[in-house]
């Protein structure tokens, strides 16, 4: 009953996996994973969808829609390697909310220069090196605030760049939004999750120290003023507008939220109700888009509600082309379209025709997206082993469908080393590359990292190709001796 929308392979899944639940009996894998499906369909929908009728009773529904992950599964852990706390909380310190309880749609008279008092010493330092590439630690930030790096860093950045401010955003409705959209994060994801999204938009954000352009120019900036600030490092910053660095940070923060923890080529061999929905295309980022907009939708959320129609349209418009350009199979088309525009109209962003500006956008987000090698080694090898446990994960799930399993998804055979090798050559050093001449001084400011990360990968692969040799040389020695006991005697 569930094919229509959850697709053929998982259909069975999803109907053994909700009697079992019914009868509070424990879940296989599969089964969460199909449960999990069923409830972000469920949620999405809230009801509006002739199917729900069609598929589920209403006892079903008002328990899908209930349901949680038992406190011992992973939908209890954070990313950071903590416990999520219950209930709504906010990191830093938010406004006195209004009588009726609903966020205010007052503008924020918060200044650029704006400081919350934070207590926490380590938060603070953390908040501190926002823009500091080789001193924010994601890892410690998820840890310190909870489980919710995405809306600290989020609404600290745009308050650093004076955009609550100047565009006049209720600051009450963008904390709201802010929380939901991490919690539509699933935290079980080892690496599409909440994390990810914060240290993305960390990484991707315009510099929000225009101070530092103007005090510290050319070589005097150290390099650790780093990718935070990248926008602020070099000339373009200044030319982007209040609503192309909203438009920025907000992509940054929802690109990824509601991701399955499965790639496009999965859901479309399933036939997932998503691939359905988007005819095959850019599935996930398609989701993820309109996901991000049902979420600002609500009306406790909707902090673009004063915005005039024009300027929402191009700012909703810059966020659904960024998002999508974060598909991995269109990255060779948004570098080429990249380095032709940089060709034609040269790293003068002012030069740029307006509707080709989006392109710098969008490589720069996708560059942010990928920029896990580019990072301190210590962080690069963290995110390296954390991206290839949920290619397991999805390895996993195509066996116990019976499905065959993605060669860089197959626990057993894939290696992590050279898949990461592979992908920092002819992925993430060609993309950085093409940057160089827009961005000089944060390309500058990365390239050590990606010279480190690719000796250092070729180095893991070096050292797992001589175990193997040795592990095969000692089978072949172990089945010769075998034989030759099997000889006959004369």
């Amino acid at each position: 009953m569930f094919s229509r929308f959850l697709g053929s392979e998982w259909a069975n899944v999803a109907a053994r996996a909700l009697h079992k639940l019914m009868r509070k009996e424990e879940l296989e894998h599969d089964e969460e994973y199909a449960v999990e499906r069923l409830c972000s369909w469920l949620s999405r929908v809230q009801g509006t969808d002739p199917l729900v009728d069609d598929a589920l009773d209403e006892t079903q529904r008002e328990f899908l829609l209930s349901y949680r992950l038992p406190e011992g599964a992973a939908a209890g852990s954070t990313p950071g390697g903590g416990r999520r706390a219950p209930g709504r909380q906010y990191i830093l310190p938010q406004r006195t909310p209004r009588a009726d309880g609903l966020p205010s749609a007052e503008p924020s008279r918060a200044s650029s220069e704006e400081t919350e008092a934070v207590k926490d010493p380590e938060l603070q330092e953390q908040l501190q090196a926002l823009e500091d590439w080789e001193a924010f630690n994601v890892f410690k930030l998820a840890q310190l605030t909870d489980g919710r790096p995405l809306q600290t860093v989020t609404l600290a950045l745009l308050r650093k760049r004076g955009l609550v401010s100047r565009l006049g955003l209720p600051e009450d409705r963008l904390r709201s939004f802010l929380a939901d959209a991490e919690e539509a994060y699933h935290p079980h994801n080892p690496y599409h999750n909440s994390l990810h999204a914060a240290d993305v938009t960390q990484a991707r954000t315009p510099g929000a120290c225009q101070q530092l352009a103007g005090l510290m120019p050319g070589p005097l900036l150290p390099a650790s003023s780093a990718l935070g600030a990248m926008l602020a490092l070099d000339d373009f910053a200044a030319q982007l507008s209040d609503l192309e660095q909203l438009a920025v940070i907000l992509a940054a923060a929802i690109h990824d939220v509601g991701h399955p923890g499965v790639n496009n080529d999965f859901l479309i061999r399933t036939q997932s109700e998503a691939a359905v929905a988007y005819n095959d295309i850019s599935i996930n980022e398609n989701m993820h888009a309109a996901a991000g907009f049902k979420l600002l939708a609500k009306k406790e959320n909707n902090f673009l509600s004063q915005m005039s129609l024009e300027d929402f349209r191009h700012v909703r418009r810059l966020i659904i082309r960024i998002i999508l350009s974060t598909d991995m199979a269109a990255h060779h088309d948004s570098v080429d379209e990249f380095a032709a525009s940089l060709r034609l109209w040269g790293p003068d962003l002012a030069a740029w025709a307006p509707d080709k500006r989006v392109v710098a956008l969008q490589l720069l987000v996708h560059a942010a997206d990928i920029s896990n090698p580019a990072r301190p080694l210590r962080y690069c090898c963290q995110w390296g082993h954390m991206v290839h446990e949920e290619f397991f994960a999805q390895g996993d799930k195509e066996a116990a469908l019976g499905m065959p399993v993605s060669s860089i998804c197959d626990r057993q055979k894939a290696s992590v080393a050279q898949s990461q090798l592979t992908f920092v050559e002819y992925v993430v050093k060609p993309c950085f590359l093409a940057l160089a001449e827009f961005a000089p001084r944060f390309a500058a400011t990365v390239q050590p990292h990606i010279c480190e990360a690719l000796q250092h990968w070729q180095q893991e692969q070096q050292q797992h190709a001589a175990t193997a040799d040795v592990e095969l040389d000692a089978a072949q020695r172990a089945a010769a001796a075998a034989g030759s006991r099997c000889l006959p005697t004369r």
